[in-house]
């Protein structure tokens, strides 16, 4: 059962940049130090990972 909370249209405006700085900034990132991780070899044994 889904319950329904209210929202001010700032509040959803404020939530809906929230999720795109992370979509657009934060996650390419952490997918770039994955993939340097990756470069450096086994991801179990690496510090940077």
């Amino acid at each position: 059962m889904v319950e329904s909370v209210p929202m001010t249209r700032e509040g959803y405006n404020k939530i809906k940049a929230e999720i795109e700085h992370l979509e657009h900034e934060v996650m390419p990132e952490i997918a770039a130090k994955i993939a340097t991780a990756r470069e450096e070899g086994d991801l179990k044994e690496n510090a940077e990972y």
